[in-house]
């Protein structure tokens, strides 16, 4: 393929008619940017959930300068329904009409979190996707379905490298037959997933290929999605969507700052190293690999990690992004743990687990032929100043934990505590 048909979307994408779930998200709502007003897609059919009052306030919240003018494209048409329901809740002349003008299915909708219990997230997560796929399959000319996933489906392998392919245990089926009638899995089954959200992709990925191998299926894998570079603005981010931010603000609120406090005290000495890769990459670079691999023709599992960007380790994270500003913050000593801080604890496990002896190094094989693409979908950061970028980021966290101390203290009378406490 050319590189002219990378750096001109619009050629591609003006044939396509797309179906978007999960487009009020992080990344559904950058992916959702892009397609109205970057490549230029022919239509756009979001579904949405609740009302289109509720999608619209959501996207105020995280895009407001943006979403009137996708709205006012032309291309956008908003579907109220749920990946949830039987025919996502639509009526049958709707339906009707997707079936006979969807090109493209991208399927960001997912329930992310991560105290869920596993049958939980099986019911959000893994049966709403096949049920999507299957009505897909009936569709007359779709000619990709994208399943959007996450690269920790394999945590459960050794230390190393983690390639861009199916990692098979179980048999699939029978894993969702035992969890669908009993609530739970094997214990062996779910060993090395902290939290049954990455096993149910896990699951999802596996059940996807048994049941649609004529699907074209592209499985795409981000691990952790941060800020946006560029669009649809610089640090633009839903609140809750980016990992990795929320790690930052726990960590200067709790006066973290040298990497040996981030570990419990029963783990080991050398695990303090912090050599490990805290694999992210910015919500807009994940969108343009995803929309590139659409114009590629790309099927099966596809990686966007920090290769495809910056790579950095827990330690110059700590050290450059951290420790300055914990210096400057007043930190009050919390007296209990709060769900958001057992969720914080689970989001962090998955970089202790990489320093315990899982160092993994995800492969993205798949995307080193768009690392000179520019234009709209660029992957070449021409201009790109990372350390100012980063530096831009943490203060931006900084400043809300100062706002979210000052209001504390001045709930409690002003009085100042200062702790550091280890997770």
């Amino acid at each position: 393929m050319n590189i002219v048909d990378y750096e001109v979307p619009s050629a591609f994408f003006k044939k396509h008619t797309v179906l978007l779930t999960g487009g009020t998200g992080g990344l559904g709502a950058c992916i959702l940017f892009k397609l109205a007003l970057q490549v230029d897609a022919a239509k756009i059919y979001v579904l949405v959930r609740g009302s289109i009052e509720r999608a619209k306030s959501q996207w105020a919240a995280s895009m407001s300068g943006h979403i009137d003018q996708i709205l006012a494209s032309g291309r956008v048409t908003l579907l109220v329904g749920d990946v949830g329901e039987k025919h996502l809740g639509l009526d049958p002349g709707i339906l009707a009409e997707l079936a006979e003008s969807v090109t493209l299915v991208i399927h960001c909708a997912a329930n992310i979190s991560l105290m869920a219990s596993l049958q939980d997230t099986i019911r959000d997560n893994c049966l709403p996707t096949l049920e999507l796929a299957q009505l897909a399959s009936g569709f007359k000319n779709l000619s990709r379905f994208v399943y959007v996933s996450t690269a920790y489906v394999n945590m459960f392998l050794p230390a190393g490298s983690v390639e861009e392919k199916i990692y098979e245990t179980r048999d699939a089926e029978k894993q969702l037959a035992e969890i669908l009638e009993t609530g739970s899995a094997s214990p062996t089954d779910v060993e090395g997933f902290p939290a049954p959200y990455a096993f149910a992709k896990h699951l999802t990925e596996r059940l996807l290929l048994l049941r649609h191998p004529r699907l074209a299926l592209l499985i795409f894998r981000p691990t952790f999605i941060g800020p946006a570079i560029s669009h649809p603005f610089p640090y633009y981010q839903r609140d809750g969507s980016a990992p990795i931010s929320k790690i930052m603000e726990k960590c200067i609120e709790r006066g973290i700052s040298d990497v040996s406090q981030i570990f419990p005290s029963h783990l080991p000495s050398h695990l303090s190293g912090g050599t490990n890769i805290v694999d992210e990459i910015p919500v807009d670079l994940a969108a343009n690999l995803l929309l590139l691999h659409c114009i590629h023709g790309s099927t099966g599992p596809v990686h966007a990690c920090a290769q495809s960007y910056i790579p950095r380790t827990l330690s110059q994270f700590i050290a450059d992004d951290v420790a300055s500003h914990t210096r400057q913050v007043t930190h009050t000593r919390r007296t209990d743990a709060s769900r958001a801080d057992i969720q914080f604890v689970l989001l962090f496990y998955t970089i202790i687990a990489n320093c315990g002896g899982k160092d993994w190094h995800f492969s993205n094989a798949a995307s080193r032929k768009f690392a000179d693409i520019g234009g709209r979908l660029g992957m070449k950061l021409h201009d790109h100043d990372p350390d100012k970028f980063f530096a831009g980021r943490s203060k931006l966290v900084a400043e809300k934990v100062r706002a979210k101390v000052a209001a504390k203290l001045g709930a409690s009378g002003g009085n100042r505590l200062s702790s550091t406490s280890k997770l």
